[in-house]
C-alpha cells in the first residue's frame, strides 16, 4: 500500500520531461541542464516556469545540444516582463502543460501536426476565420471541422478537403481542397480551391486562392488572403437564390489583410481591410471569436464598401459563425 501511494505521488512529477536553467548568457540566450534529454529535440519549443511560484515566465526553443548534457535555449518571448533565474524549470511545449500552468495565449505557442494530436482546438492555428468567411490553413491529419454551412477534413497534416453542405439543397455538387506548401517560423502559405456544379442547370462555379500568414510578434499575426471567383456570370445569376444567399462559395473576388490578435484566454480578435476586386471598393471587418476546447463562435461587423453609410448587405452588416473542431 505504501508503494502505491508513493507511485501516486510521483506520477504528477513524471508527467513532463524537464530541464533547469543553469546559466543566463544574455536576455535572449540560456544554458539549461536537461534531466531527460530523450524528451527534447533540436528546435523544440520550450516553456520556462518559475521555481518560486510555479507559473510560466517565458518561452523559446532549443538551438543546440552540448556533450555535457546541457542545451542552449533561445528566448522568443518573456511573459509580463518576468525575470528568469537559475534553477527555473524548463519543459517541452505540450498542450497539457498549457492547461495545467494556465499559460496565456501567444501565437508562438499554437500547436499543429503530430505534436497537436488530441490537443484542444483552442491551442491550434485557425483553420477558418469566421470573418467575412475567410479561409485559414489546413487541418491536422484526421481532424474534422463542422458548421451549419460547411465540413472540412484533414487527410494529412498538409492536405485537406472541404465542401459546403448547404449547397446540396440547391442541387450543387461541390468539393474543395487546401494544401499547405510552406510553414516555418517566418511564414505559412496555404493554397485552396473549390468547385461547385449545379446538376439541374449544368452550371459551374470555381474559386481559387491562398493565404499567407506572417507573424508580427507573439500576440499578432497578419493574414494576406487572396480569393478569385471564376465564371462570375454564373455566380451573379445564382446570387438571388434564397438558399445560396450568404453561402461563402458566392463571395466576390477579393484581397484581404486580416490581423489576428490572440487574447490571454486564447480567444481571437480579427480585423482588417478588404479590397473587392469586382466592385473596385474597399471594405473591412472586425470580429471576436470565442474558442473552447472544440466549439468556436464568432460575431462581428463587416462592409464591402466603407463609403456606404447604411445598414444592410450593401452597407454595414453583422457577420457570425459557429463550428466544431475535433
Amino acid at each position: 500500500m505504501k508503494t502505491f501511494y508513493l507511485l501516486m505521488t510521483l506520477i504528477p512529477m513524471l508527467a513532463f520531461a524537464e530541464g533547469k536553467v543553469k546559466e543566463i548568457k544574455s536576455s535572449k540566450k540560456l544554458i539549461i541542464t536537461i534531466t531527460q534529454q530523450h524528451q527534447f529535440n533540436i528546435q523544440d519549443r520550450v516553456i520556462i516556469v518559475s521555481k518560486q511560484d510555479n507559473t510560466a515566465i517565458a518561452f523559446g526553443h532549443i538551438t543546440k545540444f552540448h556533450s555535457s548534457g546541457d542545451a542552449t535555449i533561445f528566448i522568443d518571448e518573456v511573459i509580463n516582463s518576468s525575470l528568469i533565474m537559475n534553477d527555473d524549470v524548463v519543459y517541452p511545449l505540450d498542450y497539457k502543460l498549457l492547461k495545467k500552468k494556465k499559460i496565456p495565449g501567444f501565437t508562438s505557442l499554437t500547436l499543429s501536426g503530430a505534436k497537436s494530436k488530441k490537443a484542444p482546438a483552442m491551442y491550434k492555428d485557425l483553420a477558418y476565420f469566421g470573418a467575412l468567411t475567410a479561409e485559414g490553413h489546413a487541418l491536422d491529419k484526421y481532424e474534422f471541422l463542422a458548421s451549419p454551412f460547411q465540413i472540412q477534413y484533414g487527410v494529412t497534416n498538409k492536405f485537406g478537403l472541404r465542401f459546403i453542405n448547404a449547397l446540396w439543397f440547391d442541387n450543387y455538387i461541390n468539393l474543395g481542397f487546401k494544401y499547405q506548401i510552406m510553414k516555418n517560423e517566418y511564414a505559412k502559405l496555404t493554397l485552396n480551391s473549390f468547385a461547385a456544379h449545379n446538376t439541374s442547370e449544368e452550371k459551374w462555379l470555381i474559386q481559387a486562392g491562398g493565404i499567407l500568414t506572417l507573424p508580427s510578434n507573439a500576440k499578432f499575426e497578419n493574414h494576406i488572403s487572396v480569393n478569385f471567383r471564376l465564371d462570375p456570370a454564373a455566380a451573379k445569376e445564382e446570387s438571388n437564390n434564397p438558399i445560396s444567399r450568404g453561402i461563402p462559395i458566392f463571395q466576390d473576388s477579393d484581397i484581404r489583410n486580416i490581423t489576428e490578435y490572440i487574447t490571454s484566454d486564447w480567444n481571437r480578435i480579427l480585423f482588417g481591410p478588404v479590397y473587392n476586386v469586382e466592385l473596385n471598393s474597399f471594405g473591412g471587418t472586425v470580429s471576436y471569436m470565442w474558442i473552447w476546447d472544440h466549439f468556436h463562435m464568432s460575431l462581428g461587423v463587416a462592409t464591402r464598401d466603407f463609403s456606404e453609410l447604411k445598414v444592410g448587405t450593401k452597407g454595414y452588416y453583422l457577420v457570425y459563425d459557429m463550428f466544431w473542431r475535433f
